[in-house]
């Protein structure tokens, strides 16, 4: 069985501190943004759209926006992922899917960030209605293409590491 402090499941972490002066190189970022498309999707509608922010100032300019979004600030490079209502997969019931295909985008761009050396954190704006009409408006993003989460990536001043998080009281087998 393989020594899971080794693997990059167990050991990514959410880093929060980034040594700022460090960018983040270009096929970096390219690796990461196809990691976030190998996500698995409802019916295979891949309804994710991302929009990549490298530019300090623009990074900057969304801190304003809702405190929760004021970490970015310390990262040089911030991925907001996106579900796009009218791609997502529909339930019978109309229900929209997206939000599970944009969590596992999201998910693969943490773990691809940290299999590269990087350092990253989801911060949420799904379901936040505020949150998400702020990143709309301030990047003039269509009513249909919803910012589902802001990860802020970077060189990390701390390294990943192993934590046991595994609670054996919550898991059940054949019956709860």
């Amino acid at each position: 069985m393989e020594n899971i402090e080794n693997n990059i499941i167990f050991t990514r972490r959410s880093i929060r501190s980034f040594i700022k002066e460090k960018k983040v190189e270009s096929e970096k970022i390219e690796l990461i943004i196809k990691a976030a498309m190998q996500a698995p999707s409802s019916c295979n509608k891949q309804p994710w759209e991302f929009l990549v922010l490298d530019d300090k100032d623009v990074i900057n300019s969304i801190a304003p926006l809702d405190r929760h979004f004021s970490l970015v600030a310390k990262a040089p490079l911030v991925i907001i992922a996106m579900g796009n209502e009218k791609t997502s997969y529909k339930g019978e019931n109309g229900a929209l899917w997206y939000p599970l295909d944009v969590s596992a985008a999201t998910q693969n761009i943490l773990l691809q960030a940290a299999k590269l050396g990087l350092g990253g954190v989801w911060i949420g704006s799904y379901p936040d209605e505020v949150r998400i009409k702020g990143l709309q408006k301030h990047f003039n993003i269509p009513e249909h293409i919803i910012p589902f989460t802001v990860i802020a990536i970077g060189y990390s001043e701390e390294s990943n590491k192993f934590v046991n998080r595994y609670d054996s009281t919550k898991v059940h087998y054949n019956k709860y």
